[in-house]
C-alpha cells in the first residue's frame, strides 16, 4: 500500500482508510460554500484503493468546474443533453480504466453511494442510448430567441424576449404551457389560446376587448416560435396548429389593420415648422429623417465613419454595429445626402464634438426611443392626428416617390425594403447610390 500514499492529495488515516483534500479555487468556493473539499476512501487493496481514487478526483474536479459556471433554466431536452456532456466528461476522467462503460458505471456507482446522485445525470452514465425527453415549447422558443432574436442583454433583445414571454404566459393561461411537447400541440390547444386572448380585455378599465387585430399579432408570435422551432428542432411534415387559424372580426389572412391605417404621411407644413422648432441634435436628425426617408434608429445610430459629405455623391451608410442593430439585412444600404439633408448632416459633423457618433446623444441603448419621445412631444403641438408620428416622414418620403414615378425597385434601394428580386440589388455601392440619388432627384423640389 506504500505506493498508494504517493498519490496527489491523499493521505493515510489507519488501516484501510485514507483521506482525498482538494483546495477550491476562489472563483468556486461561493457555490461549493467551502474553500476545501475533504473525502475518506475506504478500500481493501491497492486495485480498490485506486479505483476509487480516480472516481472521486473525476467527480469533485467536475464539481468545481460545474460550480464556476452558473447554470442555467433548462428544459427537459436540453438537460439531457448537458447530462450526456457531464457523464463523458465524468468517464474521461476516470484514469486507469480502460473500458468506457466500466468506468461510467464506476462514476455512477459512487455518487449513489454517496447519495449524491442526480437521476438524470446517472441515466446518462447507465443508459446514454436511452430514449431523450421530448422537446417541449419552451425548447421551440429558446432556439427562436437564439437564432432570430440573437443573444446578449441589448434592450432589442430584452424587449423582445419580453414580448414572446409575455404571449407565452398568456398561452398557458388558456392550458398550453412551455412544458408542453411539440409533438402533443393540438387544434384545440390553438383554439382555446385565440379564445382566451380574443375575451381580454384592453388596460386602463374601459371594459372594450382587446382588438381582433392585437390577438392576430400575438397568435402570429406563437405560430411562428412554433414553425421555426420544430423546424430547426428537427421535426419533419410538422403540422403547425396555429397556421391558418381563423380569427372573428378578420376575414382572409391579409386582413387587419394595415399601415396606412396606422402611419399617415405628414404634410408639408407640419415637415418645416417641425424642422425650424426642434433643438440641437434633434432639428439636425428631423431633416436628415425628412430628406432620406431613413428610420430613427437608423440616423440616430450614425457614426462619423458612415458619413461622406465630400465628394460627387454625399452619402450616408447604414450598417450594422455594436451599438446599433438593423431590422434587417436590406436595411444595410447607402443612401445620397442632397439639398436639405446634407446641410443638416454638415452641420451635424460640425457640432459632433470629436464624438464617434454623429448624435452622441441618442447613439446608445434606448436612444432612438429617448429621441423618438422628445420628438412626438413638439410634433403635438402641430398636429394632433394619431396616425402622424415620427415614422411619418418615411411615409411621405415614399408617397412623393410613387406619385414622382419613381419605380418600386429604386423606392426600395433608398428605404432599405427587400426586393422581390434579389438580384435587382447585386452590384456595387457607386451603382446603388448612382440609382437612389435619381430616386431622391426626382422629389428633390417637393421634400426639403
Amino acid at each position: 500500500m506504500g505506493v498508494m500514499m504517493k498519490l496527489i492529495g491523499l493521505k493515510k488515516l489507519g488501516q484501510g482508510k485514507w483521506e482525498y483534500r482538494k483546495r477550491i479555487p476562489a472563483s468556486a468556493q461561493e457555490a461549493i460554500g467551502k474553500s476545501e473539499r475533504k473525502e475518506v476512501i475506504e478500500a481493501r487493496s491497492d486495485q480498490d484503493l485506486m479505483r476509487k481514487y480516480v472516481v472521486v478526483v473525476a467527480r469533485i474536479d467536475a464539481e468545481i468546474a460545474t460550480a464556476k459556471t452558473p447554470k442555467p433554466k433548462l428544459t427537459p431536452r436540453a438537460a439531457w443533453e448537458v447530462a450526456l456532456k457531464e457523464a463523458e466528461k465524468l468517464a474521461s476522467g476516470v484514469v486507469g480504466i480502460e473500458d468506457p462503460d466500466e468506468a461510467r458505471e464506476l462514476v455512477a456507482e459512487d455518487m449513489v453511494a454517496r447519495g449524491q446522485a442526480d437521476a438524470m445525470l446517472v441515466q446518462a452514465l447507465m443508459a446514454p442510448r436511452s430514449e431523450p425527453p421530448a422537446y417541449t415549447l419552451q425548447d421551440a422558443l429558446d432556439i427562436y430567441l437564439k437564432e432570430k432574436i440573437g443573444s446578449g442583454g441589448g434592450r432589442d433583445h430584452r424587449a423582445a424576449t419580453v414580448r414572446f414571454e409575455r404571449v407565452m404566459r398568456l398561452a398557458a393561461e388558456a392550458g398550453l404551457s412551455t412544458k408542453t411537447p411539440l409533438s402533443d400541440i393540438s387544434r384545440n390547444h390553438a383554439r382555446k389560446v385565440r379564445d382566451h386572448m380574443l375575451s381580454r380585455e384592453k388596460q386602463g378599465g374601459s371594459g372594450e376587448k382587446l382588438s381582433p387585430a392585437s390577438v392576430k399579432k400575438e397568435l402570429g408570435m406563437l405560430r411562428t416560435v412554433i414553425g421555426y422551432g420544430s423546424r430547426e428542432l428537427g421535426f419533419r411534415d410538422y403540422d403547425n396548429p396555429f397556421h391558418g387559424l381563423p380569427i372573428d372580426g378578420i376575414s382572409g389572412a391579409a386582413l387587419g389593420v394595415s399601415a396606412r391605417d396606422k402611419v399617415s404621411p405628414l404634410p408639408n407644413k407640419v415637415v418645416i415648422s417641425m424642422g425650424d422648432k426642434l433643438p440641437g441634435e434633434l432639428h439636425h436628425i428631423w431633416r436628415i429623417l425628412a430628406g432620406t426617408g431613413c428610420r430613427l434608429g437608423e440616423v440616430t445610430g450614425l457614426r462619423l465613419e458612415d458619413v461622406v459629405v465630400d465628394g460627387s455623391t454625399p452619402h450616408i451608410r447604414i450598417q450594422w454595429h455594436e451599438a446599433r442593430r438593423l431590422k434587417t439585412r436590406s436595411s444595410i444600404r447607402s443612401v445620397p445626402l442632397i439639398g436639405d439633408a446634407l446641410a443638416a448632416t454638415k452641420a451635424a459633423v460640425d457640432s459632433s464634438g470629436g464624438s464617434p457618433f454623429l448624435f452622441s446623444r441618442y447613439a446608445r441603448d434606448g436612444g432612438p426611443d429617448a429621441a423618438s419621445a422628445s420628438v412626438m412631444k413638439h410634433l403635438r403641438g402641430f398636429t394632433t392626428d394619431k396616425r402622424h408620428r415620427v415614422h411619418s416622414l418615411r411615409h411621405r418620403l415614399k408617397d412623393e416617390m410613387r406619385k414622382a414615378g419613381v419605380d418600386k425597385i429604386s423606392q426600395g434601394i433608398v428605404l432599405g425594403h427587400a426586393p422581390a428580386n434579389i438580384g435587382e440589388t447585386y452590384g456595387g455601392e457607386e451603382g446603388l447610390l448612382a440609382v437612389a440619388g435619381r430616386a431622391l432627384k426626382a422629389v428633390e423640389g417637393i421634400v426639403r
